[in-house]
């Protein structure tokens, strides 16, 4: 009996050590959050975020830590970076276990996949069945899928835009002067007889400020999520890449791409395009020295490109849209395992993706002083508010989570969230939604195909070098590189995907 009370003490002290290490480890739990009549206790929560700094942002937080402390009895003090400032400073802080409640995460800073298997961020499923079951329902499936990760989401996706079209910006006046028909643009090809236009009615105008974004037309999932590594799925029923099964393949090695690149070439001999391949066109937009060039589209950005430039733009959509996994990692709200308050950090978020006070706060500021509404949708600047200038307003505010519960410019079309409806509803959800790519075992392979793809990519899709040359030998390059291994793993993992996914 001696013996197993000895045995039973030690169990116990190492059980109650245990806990403590769990419980250090883990952040808060529940009953740390409340105080001792069980009623929150209060909080401040460090939240960074991806996003302009402005200079009123102190003044709107006063105003928003003062709703806050009604709503769940805590404050936030929003650190805002943008950049390569934060790309280099975050990932370091997460690495250190530095304290923090919220931290903007993406497929294209802060990398999302990265950071979750690196143990950076909180799984979030059971936090959001206690204190987010709002926010839940308020984000469709489909941005859930993107961001499941082995059965479990580190990061609330941000309610934007679903998906990703690629079209054309125009100026308008150029337009309407030479009666170009913009319905006719159904794909990239269809604009080489209007740059042919431009260039020889208005040779002082740039045609086209580069072909590679007419490039990513071409509906696919990029399966690594990096848009230039080889290895793509066909997505729809859209002619290009077309495959009769779900075969990944390198999408540098095919007709295609082969087209397009004597395409890119042709037109930069002909004057349509930039000579330069670091050719830079802000400031030739800004004076009115471009006509066309692409861009991945989001609903209603034409008016604020128009309201940017000074001059009114057309748009026209190249073929069909995409939703990829990618996509819906381009943005999204993650709790690092540094957080020492989970739960208040998901109240939060809750709050201000269903929340349209605090989201608008955030988003535009203080209405009176900031803007004024003009209904129950739109809005204005403020009296005395320089509109170009503005002391704080983040426009469209997609930064902030749910662009569908914010207040919208009056300079925007009445229709503003239908046509988001719409854009999501064209958009075709790809094969692969919800896959993601382990790199870990090919990580040399992808290291010498990138230096590859940064000495032949550019030049080639952007038509300054003849493809009749590079092309053969930018595939030949891939081959030595290991592209074969990297296309083979990749078929492995989405193979066993693909089976977890009929299983479950």
């Amino acid at each position: 009996m001696l013996h197993k009370s000895k045995a039973w003490s030690l169990s116990l002290a190492v059980l109650l050590l245990l806990s403590v290490v769990l419980s250090a480890c883990g952040g808060s739990d529940e009953s740390s959050a409340t105080d001792a009549n069980g009623e929150l206790a209060p909080v401040e929560l460090v939240f960074y975020n991806y996003a302009t700094p402005m200079k009123g942002q102190e003044r709107v937080l006063q105003e928003i830590n003062k709703y806050l402390k009604e709503k769940i009895n805590a404050t936030v003090k929003v650190v805002t970076m943008e950049g390569s400032d934060f790309e280099t400073k975050v990932p370091v802080m997460l690495a250190s276990g530095q304290p923090m409640d919220i931290v903007f995460t993406s497929s294209w800073t802060n990398n999302y996949l990265s950071n979750v298997s690196k143990q950076a961020f909180t799984p979030l499923t059971e936090l959001m069945d206690k204190y987010g079951q709002d926010l839940k329902k308020t984000v469709p499936d489909t941005l859930w899928k993107g961001m499941t990760v082995k059965n479990e989401i580190y990061a609330v996706p941000s309610y934007k835009e679903i998906g990703h079209q690629v079209g054309v910006l125009m100026r308008k006046d150029l337009v309407d002067k030479y009666k170009i028909d913009t319905s006719s643009i159904q794909s990239w090809k269809d604009m080489e007889p209007i740059l042919k236009t431009i260039h020889e009615k208005d040779p002082s105008i740039l045609a086209l400020d580069g072909s590679e974004g007419m490039y990513r037309s071409i509906p696919v999932q990029h399966m690594s999520g990096d848009w230039n590594l080889p290895g793509v799925i066909n997505v729809g029923d859209q002619p290009y890449y077309n495959r009769p099964d779900d075969k990944i393949f390198d999408q540098y090695e095919t007709p295609e791409f082969k087209d397009f690149v004597e395409t890119a070439y042709r037109w930069n001999q002909a004057g349509y395009t930039p000579k330069d391949v670091e050719y830079q066109s802000e400031n030739d937009w800004k004076a009115g020295k471009v006509f066309a060039g692409s861009l991945l589209y989001a609903p209603n950005y034409v008016y604020k490109r128009s309201a940017q430039l000074g001059y009114e733009l057309d748009y026209q959509n190249l073929g069909k849209g995409v939703v990829e996994t990618s996509d819906v990692q381009g943005g999204g709200f993650a709790i690092p395992r540094s957080s020492k308050n989970p739960e208040r950090a998901m109240m939060f978020l809750n709050l201000l993706y269903t929340d349209p006070v605090l989201a608008n706060m955030f988003v535009h500021g203080i209405e009176g002083q900031d803007y004024e509404k003009v209904d129950n949708t739109f809005i204005k600047p403020a009296e005395g508010v320089d509109p170009l200038s503005p002391d704080y307003d983040y426009g469209y505010g997609w930064m902030w989570g749910n662009v569908n519960i914010f207040y919208y410019d009056q300079s925007y079309p009445k229709d503003t969230l239908e046509q988001f409806k719409k854009f999501e509803d064209n958009n075709t959800p790809s094969p692969a939604l919800g896959f993601n790519f382990d790199t870990t075992p090919v990580q040399t392979q992808i290291a010498a195909i990138n230096n590859v793809i940064s000495q032949f990519y550019p030049p080639l899709v952007r038509g300054t070098v003849n493809p009749d040359q590079y092309l053969p030998m930018f595939i030949q390059k891939l081959k030595d590189a290991g592209v074969d291994e990297l296309i083979t793993e990749m078929q492995s993992q989405y193979d066993q995907w693909k089976t977890e996914q009929t299983k479950s």
